[in-house]
């Protein structure tokens, strides 16, 4: 390592870590300290934006701790602000959190990345819904602007009075999409609805129909009409919102 790389390297550590590290040769302690405090509190403000929620929910001093931990800890992989946010969900989902953290933070921090990741993602939204008469025979796809998601708190309503201390039993389904106005909208889905549009983002072209008829006969479903019929009309809902495109073969 040469002089001035190594200058720079112990420059970069006592700017992330400034309580542990030692101050560069040379270098007054105080400027160095606005300096690091600077871009600390710079990255502590961009986060805040991202995660408004968790940034409620959590003390002053356990958002700043947490912050401080992703900076000295975490080697980023992106210089570009809005993709900083899914740096930290990945920083998290791979961290012990500790006893005085909420235990469903990991997945209220991806709940909250997801609306910004949706909202940038770089995809075009379908031109108009499936024909409604053709919803169930047409090979459909899932919108790359639409993501089914399986949490096992209820993050979507979670807030700094709703904060539960344990798990649900039985997993939260959510549809996340970005609709024609370019808004991006969560949708509540019963367990079988969140399974149609997984299995729709794996096996892109699934025909409907074929579908509902597959899983009625495996649940021996005894009326399969109006199985069927209350399916199509979840799946309008959301066609109406631009999920789907159609397969071309």
């Amino acid at each position: 390592m040469t002089e001035l790389a190594r200058l720079q390297s112990n420059f970069t550590e006592y700017l992330r870590d400034p309580v542990h590290a030692p101050l560069p040769a040379g270098l007054d302690k105080r400027r160095m300290g606005v300096y690091s405090d600077l871009v600390f509190n710079n990255l502590s403000g961009l986060l805040k934006a991202f995660f408004p929620v968790v940034k409620s929910i959590l003390s002053s001093s356990q958002w700043d701790s947490l912050v401080r931990d992703y900076f000295i800890s975490h080697q980023s992989q992106t210089p570009y602000f809005p993709k900083i946010a899914k740096e930290f969900v990945q920083y998290l989902s791979h961290r012990q959190l500790s006893r005085h953290l909420p235990g469903f933070l990991t997945e209220l921090m991806h709940y909250e990345w997801m609306e910004l990741e949706l909202f940038t993602r770089d995809a075009e939204l379908p031109d108009a819904p499936i024909n409604r008469s053709q919803l169930g025979s047409t090979p459909l796809t899932l919108s790359l602007l639409a993501e089914p998601l399986a949490y096992h708190y209820p993050v979507h309503r979670i807030r700094k009075d709703f904060q539960p201390t344990a798990p649900d039993e039985v997993p939260v389904h959510l549809l996340v999409l970005r609709d024609k106005t370019e808004s991006v909208r969560f949708f509540e889905l019963e367990p079988l609805s969140f399974e149609l549009l997984h299995d729709m983002r794996k096996k892109p072209g699934l025909i409907v129909l074929d579908w509902f008829d597959e899983i009625a006969e495996h649940l021996e479903v005894e009326n399969k009409s109006q199985f069927t019929t209350k399916g199509i009309a979840m799946l309008e809902l959301f066609n109406e919102h631009l999920a789907f495109t159609e397969s071309v073969t």
